[in-house]
């Protein structure tokens, strides 16, 4: 089937006859541009649809693109977000261990102090309780050494005889 084209419909001439153009020519020519139009309606009509179909198509990737990209920037901006929280809650962590260990060791070395000044109290009132027990044990000492010189004073007095009972216990 050969194709016509709109210059060739133009510019086409048809031969005279006795009652004008022939009219099996006209009729032909006619049917075969209208199959040609028909075929070129057809083929753009199915074209057009392939187009929209396509477009349509083109604009699903679009969306599911654009869907895609703001999903991947969501991600990235919780990640981001995340990775904030996280290293603010581990700053935060170990501000809360650092100053927990300066109290830590302001109390220990506060309890240690404390300690070591019990210590000497203790030491002193040792050496205060030592001299009372050195001061106690020269009391002692003392009164014994008094006791015995009363005892020594006492014993002539003890040991004499009254003369009506010497007597009589010799004879």
């Amino acid at each position: 089937m050969a194709k016509v084209t709109p210059l060739e419909i133009h510019n086409r001439q048809f031969s005279k006859k006795w009652r004008g153009i022939d009219p099996v020519e006209v009729e032909a020519f006619l049917a075969l541009a209208s199959e040609e139009i028909e075929d070129l309606t057809r083929g753009r009509a199915e074209l057009e649809s392939r187009v929209r179909a396509l477009e349509a198509e083109t604009s699903e990737h679009r969306e599911r693109e654009r869907t895609l990209r703001d999903t991947l920037l969501s991600a990235q901006r919780a990640s981001d977000d995340i990775r904030g929280a996280a290293r603010k809650e581990a700053e935060l962590i170990v501000q809360q261990a650092e100053d927990s260990s300066e109290r830590l060791t302001h109390h220990a070395l506060q309890r240690s102090a404390e300690i070591e000044k019990a210590i000497e109290d203790l030491k002193i009132q040792r050496t205060h309780f030592r001299l009372q027990v050195e001061k106690l044990v020269e009391l002692v000492q003392h009164v014994v050494e008094m006791d015995r010189a009363e005892d020594a004073k006492d014993r002539p007095l003890s040991y004499m005889t009254r003369k009506g009972e010497k007597s009589e216990t010799s004879g």
